[in-house]
């Protein structure tokens, strides 16, 4: 019974493993949204509720690269077939975080650029594990690529 609890353990600290540069990537990302989402309003003239969302689209190229080459590296799948599931995991995060800006924004009156970080950091751990058990999975990945 010890070693399976030893074995439980070494699998949920081996969880985490990328987490670090998952949070550092993620810090980038937010910052990215947060200065994106302004700019657009501020300097562009963009609306308080497209700016968040036109900012969502532009963090989607650059964490599929952070994603790929910085949190999970050596990924032997196929780019097109990550950068999909990427996209499907992605939309439906994002999705997920427009509604919850929404709701905080509008329906709770809560300041557009507070309302934007807010509902980027709620589904961040969430993402973190669509991310590292599903699309960048490199068991998964070195499966894919032996079996064609």
């Amino acid at each position: 019974m010890r070693g399976g609890r030893a074995g439980s353990y070494t699998r949920g600290v081996a969880a985490f493993g990328d987490l670090p540069r998952y949070a550092l990537a993620s810090a980038f990302s937010f910052v990215f949204i947060i200065a994106a989402t302004a700019g657009l309003h501020e300097l562009a003239g963009v609306s308080e509720t497209l700016a968040p969302a036109i900012a969502l689209v532009l963090a989607f190229v650059v964490n599929f690269f952070l994603l790929r080459h910085f949190v999970f590296p050596n990924q032997s799948a196929r780019i097109g077939r990550q950068m999909a599931e990427t996209a499907l995991a992605s939309i439906a995060f994002r999705a997920l975080e427009y509604a919850i800006f929404l709701l905080l924004h509008l329906a709770l009156g809560i300041d557009y650029l507070i309302a934007t970080g807010a509902s980027v950091c709620i589904s961040a751990l969430g993402k973190y594990f669509v991310y590292r058990e599903i699309v960048f999975n490199r068991a998964r990945s070195s499966s894919s690529v032996r079996s064609m």
